[in-house]
């Protein structure tokens, strides 16, 4: 068996790797468990935020904001 990575955009599958074959075929797929939503990550890292200057915690919270959007709108082709 062989697997490879997919976004799911609600409505289809995109493969984010090659498929390793031509044609058509039986597969299987599996979702993963779900994750929390930046909401609860950010309550989760506020925790710690007095570990870190007011500088810090922004700059984190701007990394996650923009992880949180880094496959939303990707059209690109993998076919």
């Amino acid at each position: 068996m062989q697997s490879i990575k997919a976004i799911y955009d609600g409505n289809e599958f995109k493969p984010i790797e090659p498929i390793p074959f031509k044609g058509e075929c039986e597969v299987t797929i599996i979702f993963p468990d779900p994750v929390d939503t930046i909401e609860e990550k950010l309550k989760i890292l506020s925790r710690t935020f007095g570990t870190w200057d007011e500088e810090d915690a922004k700059e984190i919270e701007e990394i996650i904001k923009d992880r949180a959007n880094f496959f939303k709108g990707r059209d690109d082709d993998f076919s």
